[in-house]
């Protein structure tokens, strides 16, 4: 993965076998086409981004908002290492894919992030005091927040560090957070501490890669 973050998909295979400390003919072994082993190198990408546990971050039972800053510095930070240069390529619009490995990438990012974001709002919510699903305003507030385009563009265009950009997002979240929460505690009927019996909604029942 440190060659393709380093070089995005101009990685050669080459590159990637030196790195490797193996001979390319080892690399074609294992990967038909250098498309496939970008495909390869990038579902590893997502699955070391939504890696779990993560022993560093309190638990968002234990305190929400602590949580909230904890997660966005780990994702921050894994989207920065991680992913790398990398990102332009994974991200870049290819309606004319010179290859099917290559037209996957997008269908692959594209399913890890909504699985990925869909769960940590929910958890989120529910925990918040939420009832049923998080709304869709704060699903795309997580997304927008914990995206590696976040991490990006205030790291190339403002000068932050993933520390920094955490610090920012993890505020904006919090707020879209327990806005929310209140929005649907207002509405009449609405029990005052999240579900039909007065307990937080049940947590989501199951987390990215655990499926």
């Amino acid at each position: 993965m440190e060659v393709v973050a380093r070089r995005g998909f101009d990685a050669t295979v080459e590159a990637v076998a030196e790195a490797s400390g193996v001979s390319p003919r080892t690399v074609f072994r294992h990967y038909a086409t250098h498309d496939n082993l970008i495909l390869t190198t990038v579902r590893d990408m997502f699955e070391a981004c939504g890696q779990r546990p993560v022993d560093e971050v309190t638990p968002p039972d234990v305190d929400l908002d602590a949580w909230l800053e904890g997660l966005a510095l780990v994702v921050h930070r894994r989207n920065d290492e991680i992913l790398g240069e990398a990102f332009w390529d994974i991200h870049a619009s290819r309606p004319d894919a010179p290859s099917e490995a290559l037209s996957e990438v997008n269908e692959l990012r594209r399913r890890f992030r909504l699985r990925g974001v869909r769960y940590l709002a929910d958890l989120a919510w529910r925990t918040a005091g939420g009832t049923g699903d998080a709304p869709g305003e704060l699903v795309l507030g997580f997304a927008l927040n914990l995206s590696a385009f976040a991490t990006k563009a205030l790291m190339v265009d403002f000068d932050q560090t993933p520390a920094q950009v955490a610090a920012v997002t993890s505020d904006i979240l919090q707020m879209l957070l327990h806005r929310a929460v209140e929005r649907q505690r207002a509405i009449p009927g609405t029990p005052p501490d999240g579900g039909p019996d007065g307990t937080p909604g049940a947590a989501p029942a199951a987390a990215p890669g655990e499926d």
